[in-house]
């Protein structure tokens, strides 16, 4: 059935798994990578460089596949190819050992992680068309995957050790495979033409991207990830070096998630009721307080669980927001490119470099936290003097 005869809730069913999966992966690498490689003799900043590495492959994979995608229209082959690349290197990942092996199987890996992240994204907006803005009961299913895997891998770390990370993770690149095939590919052309059944951005074609906005987001979306990458990769061992088990720290993390599915829930009404600009400047206002509490009080459980009630807004609402916006700023025929670039602005060149810097500052205590609160304030000073309101286009054309 072409998916333009699909009611939203038979999209939303479709998209799903799609992000179930993916997510879940997530859950499997991102807050466990450090405590696999520093078992297996690795030192934090050498885990930093290896995280900062997966990170940065963002910078440049993303658009390669971003334009081969556009251009084909073929975006579900390239997931596809992706997905069962992934799967393949994070299986490797278990039969060597040192700092080289493990920089060149995880940074292959990150390759292919962050290439099919656009197209994932820019398939959902393109799916959902003009309902984009319930693109939050998409994604929540993504959160879901990932509080599952790493409460679930919190326990059997304990009980066994870190090999189950890379063996789940390769357990669930298949299942991430075979989800694909409830999206239907179709040749297409990058532009719509009429009759096509790909459902596209309503967004006009003819309409000039706002580039000031674009840039002025972009800023905000660096200074926002390079907070954000202490907590991505370190917050388990932080936990660790405050007494906190790896099932402990497993909760943590799954709590704040849960938090986050919430978010995605309810982020069409805040989209009703709010403009996109007073999401951000409400987001970071928190993001500040989250990080400053959480460098302050890692010894306190009902401290550090409130800045995990926080990860909802911290990061659900940021990311909605983000996507939200990037679906307004461009039209459907460049679609996967503006995903791209958030993608390799934020979680290439800000992750990247957060990780580097949170790798070097690492020693244990908060100090990492204060700095992230640091990077939180000036993404919010940015926002509030260069972020305009919603209504861009008809802003450029007035």
């Amino acid at each position: 059935m072409p998916l333009s005869n699909l009611t939203l809730n038979q999209k939303i069913w479709r998209l799903s798994p799609i992000y179930l999966f993916y997510f879940a992966l997530f859950g499997t690498f991102i807050p466990y990578v450090a405590r696999f490689l520093t078992v297996n003799g690795l030192s934090a900043a050498q885990a930093g460089i290896i995280v900062a590495i997966v990170n940065g492959v963002n910078v440049f994979a993303p658009f390669l596949i971003s334009f081969l995608a556009d251009k084909s229209g073929r975006r579900m082959v390239y997931i596809r190819v992706g997905y069962l690349a992934i799967g393949v290197f994070y299986f490797l990942s278990m039969f060597g050992s040192g700092f080289w092996f493990y920089l060149t199987v995880f940074g292959l890996f990150g390759i292919f992680l962050s290439a099919v992240l656009p197209q994932m994204e820019s398939v959902a907006i393109s799916v959902l068309g003009d309902q984009r803005s319930r693109y939050g009961q998409v994604r929540l299913w993504g959160s879901i995957g990932f509080v599952t895997t790493v409460w679930l891998l919190g326990y059997l770390i304990d009980m066994f050790s870190v090999i189950v990370i890379p063996l789940l993770g390769s357990i669930v690149s298949l299942f991430m495979f075979i989800s694909t095939f409830l999206i239907p590919e179709r040749k297409r052309k990058p532009v719509a033409a009429e009759g096509d059944e790909q459902i596209s951005v309503p967004v006009a074609e003819e309409t000039p991207v706002n580039w000031g906005q674009v840039v002025a987001l972009l800023v905000v979306i660096l200074l926002w990830q390079f907070s954000m990458a202490p907590y991505n990769t370190f917050f388990d061992l932080y936990m660790r070096e405050h007494g906190a088990s790896a099932a402990m720290s497993g909760f943590l993390i799954s709590f704040g998630s849960i938090c986050e599915i919430a978010t995605f829930i309810y982020i069409a009404r805040l989209f009703s009721k709010y403009s996109e600009r007073s999401l951000l400047i409400f987001t970071l206002l928190v993001t500040i307080g989250r990080w400053f509490m959480l460098a302050s009080f890692p010894n306190s459980f009902v401290v550090v669980l409130a800045t995990q009630v926080c990860h909802a807004i911290t990061f659900g609402v940021m990311h909605s927001v983000v996507v939200h916006r990037i679906g307004t700023l461009f039209p459907a025929s460049r679609a996967s490119f503006g995903q791209g670039l958030y993608v390799a602005i934020g979680a290439g060149i800000g992750l990247f470099a957060g990780n580097l810097m949170a790798g070097a500052l690492w020693d244990g205590t908060g100090k990492v936290y204060f700095v992230a609160t640091f990077w939180a304030f000036l993404a919010l000073l940015v926002t509030w003097f260069f972020v305009k309101d919603d209504n861009l286009h008809e802003e450029k054309k007035a």
